[in-house]
């Protein structure tokens, strides 16, 4: 921005602006106001050294309001612009894209970044003579031959920038404003890495030589997106120590990662999938809370199995295959150097339409039982540790698993307490309880002796089968006047904690020794007994899709997010 005159460019000590390697070289030239236009005067006429629009000149040259002219000092390329707003017009020009066009006719070859140029110019055949380029945004070229060395990419350049995409970028784990939806370590804003979008830039140093380049970002457009190293502008960014792909917005808004925990075959599934459905449905309807798929393409899994169990025509339409320990709900990444499964998280934002600005990302985890088996380490997997990253932890406790329930309910006609032999499912609920105390004492490092803060929400799930046992009767709807009745959850916990003491204490006793805020729900995702389904010679229960009706999925997640978005979900409670 030349504000003051006259303006001298060139290499001698009163220069205004250094011309680049022009050492030794008495050239260049000054800008001069005349009036309402600007003069260019060179410093020795006739010098092709100094170019104007291509070519050398002797007289002064003018410029007048919004034009544009060329300036080539030693080879190194220059746009003059004279107008009243010249930011604006600068920001339209992309530095990073070049089109390569024939000078004499005008035709296009390609658009490449600035080191492409040569290559392209001898893949098309072109005389170097008559090729012309300018960056895009900008409508006068350059002769190519006056910049031959300008399109050469200097050889420690190379090196520095091989070596800024592919070293280890060294980030502490453990401290940091964000943490990784999908290895759970943390790191700041600073360390966040772009994700390459030019074809030539795939090989990736932890995802391999499919996956687009994820590299530090240095040179940036006028809408502050990073560039890649061909130039084209990147949207996308990774995590530093994964390097999987962050959702859209991750930095914008508070993240909070629920974990649902609970034994084999226990119906995470199918209870992850009609919870997305009613807080859809709930938290919009209810509160005016609007919950979307902040990253669908990650969520595609989930909505896919939704889809299945709502829009099915039959029971087999709407059967959700057993979460496999190194399924399709899990994918393969580094952590701390070691490549191990871990599961897809399923992310969600929440926006009141109102404008409160307490809008937040909810994070959703379907964990293969197994993983909380005693001897499942780790170091070999981690993938439960998202739970040490909590804000709220969510225990489905099975029924049907438990031999005290079976007692209670024998002659039941529900199909699950056949399918699985007579009852001889080890019930391994009490287990996965206390190794989910330990795990997230250890990773929190505190004494086994403390409790954690964050809630604790114990489904007792496959409640359409209890309704005799628990006195359905006392069980309320806890959402009022558009408003969580706080009084009435406290209460219905009562009356499942008082049950719980009487069928299976220990999972009361476990639960509230991990937590000091613990509460207790009937939850039943399909709302009905579900049905025999044959698949492959192999027997399975399912839901019949007309038949859905949830009872109470939703009202864990509510009571949660209050505690972690006390100013989004509107509560009343009477004491």
């Amino acid at each position: 921005m030349l504000d003051k005159f006259p303006f001298i460019v060139g290499c001698m000590g009163n220069a205004d602006w250094q011309v680049p390697g022009g050492e030794g070289w008495e050239g260049a030239c000054m800008v001069k106001k005349s009036g309402s236009a600007f003069r260019i005067v060179p410093n020795k006429k006739g010098d092709e050294r100094l170019l104007v629009n291509g070519g050398p000149f002797a007289e002064p040259f003018n410029v007048e309001d919004d034009e544009v002219c060329t300036l080539q000092f030693m080879g190194y390329p220059l746009v003059v612009f004279a107008g009243k707003d010249p930011k604006s017009w600068a920001d339209q020009i992309q530095k990073g894209q070049w089109i390569l066009a024939n000078g004499r006719t005008g035709t296009d070859y390609a658009q490449c970044s600035r080191y492409e140029i040569l290559e392209k110019i001898q893949e098309f055949g072109a005389d170097l003579s008559e090729c012309a380029i300018k960056p895009v945004g900008l409508d006068v070229p350059f002769w190519v031959v006056h910049l031959v060395e300008f399109l050469q990419r200097p050889e420690e350049e190379e090196e520095e920038e091989e070596a800024l995409y592919q070293e280890e970028i060294v980030v502490d784990p453990d401290r940091g404003e964000f943490t990784c939806p999908t290895c759970w370590l943390k790191f700041d804003r600073a360390d966040v890495l772009s994700i390459a979008v030019h074809e030539d830039l795939r090989g990736d140093r932890k995802l391999g030589e499919d996956a687009m380049l994820r590299f530090v970002p240095t040179e940036f457009n006028s809408k502050g997106q990073a560039m890649d190293a061909m130039g084209l502008p990147t949207t996308d960014v990774a995590c530093v120590h994964c390097h999987r792909k962050l959702p859209p917005g991750f930095m914008d808004v508070s993240h909070h990662i629920f974990s649902i925990v609970g034994a084999p075959s226990s119906g995470k599934s199918y209870y992850l999938s009609v919870l997305v459905r009613q807080l859809q449905r709930t938290l919009f309807r209810e509160f005016g809370i609007a919950f979307r798929d902040a990253d669908p393409s990650c969520n595609a899994i989930l909505n896919s199995m939704k889809n299945r169990l709502f829009a099915g025509s039959s029971s087999a339409d709407a059967m959700l295959i057993k979460t496999q320990l190194e399924g399709e709900m899990y994918e393969r990444l580094q952590r701390h150097d070691r490549v191990v499964a871990l599961p897809r998280p399923f992310i969600f934002s929440l926006s009141d339409p109102r404008g409160t600005g307490h809008d937040c990302s909810l994070i959703f985890y379907d964990n293969a039982g197994e993983h909380f088996e005693p001897g499942i380490t780790n170091e070999e997997s981690p993938g439960t540790l998202h739970v040490a990253s909590s804000s709220g932890i969510f225990f489905l406790f099975d029924p049907v698993a438990s031999p005290e329930f079976r007692r209670a309910l024998k002659g039941h006609d529900d199909p699950q307490f056949s399918m699985d032999g007579g009852g001889k499912r080890l019930d391994q609920q009490d287990t996965i309880m206390a190794e989910l105390e330990i795990r997230v004492k250890q990773n929190q490092n505190i004494s086994i002796a403390d409790k954690i803060d964050v809630p604790l929400a114990v489904m007792i799930g496959k409640c359409d089968i209890l309704r005799d046992q628990l006195d359905w009767e006392r069980i309320l709807w806890p959402v009022k006047d558009k408003k969580l009745d706080l009084d009435i959850v406290e209460k219905n916990s009562e009356i499942l904690r008082e049950y719980m003491m009487d069928m299976h204490p220990s999972i009361v006793a476990n639960s509230e020794a991990l937590s000091r805020n613990v509460r207790y729900f009937p939850v039943s995702p399909f709302g009905h007994s579900p049905e025999r389904v044959e698949l492959n010679g192999q027997k399975y229960i399912a839901p019949d899709p007309d038949k859905l009706d949830p009872v109470m999925v939703e009202i864990p997640t509510l009571w949660v997010l209050h505690h972690v978005e006390p100013e989004l979900l509107p509560v009343v409670s009477g004491t």
